[in-house]
């Protein structure tokens, strides 16, 4: 895809992280220019992650999970946050539709992002509003 196509889709879809959106869900919203999205979700137990998101909407955005401090993130709790590396990256990943490093892991080749990518949620405001729930669930509010 295109630079300045894909950029563009970004800075569309970022628009919708309002203010309103971020204090509602209790993040904390550390960048947004292209082509990283970076995001803390506060709570009981903080998680910082940073979306790459070159070539948006082509390709689902890559997601590095991080402690609040931006170190490496310690006892992933399992189920959608795999502490055990990538096969690809070899960094801990999040096994959850939408992102890349689900689409490209060896068990998930077949449900491929073409079948969700703009659909509704499928957004990157949708995608960490997902995320975020997933985390509070595994951990907490």
């Amino acid at each position: 895809m295109h630079e300045a196509l894909s950029k563009s889709h970004f800075e569309q879809d970022v628009e919708f992280l309002s203010e309103r959106l971020v204090e509602a869900k209790r993040w904390i919203v550390h960048s947004k220019d292209y082509p990283h999205v970076e995001v803390t979700f506060l709570g009981s137990r903080p998680l910082r992650v940073r979306l790459l998101c070159d070539n948006w909407p082509e390709l689902p955005p890559s997601a590095i999970l991080m402690s609040a401090d931006g170190s490496d993130p310690k006892n992933l709790p399992g189920s959608v946050f795999h502490q055990d590396a990538h096969p690809i990256t070899g960094k801990p990943f999040i096994c959850m539709r939408g992102f890349r490093e689900y689409h490209t892991h060896s068990s998930h080749l077949g449900d491929r992002w073409e079948n969700y990518r703009g659909q509704d949620g499928m957004n990157l405001p949708g995608l960490l509003v997902q995320l975020s729930s997933a985390w509070r669930k595994a951990v907490g509010p």
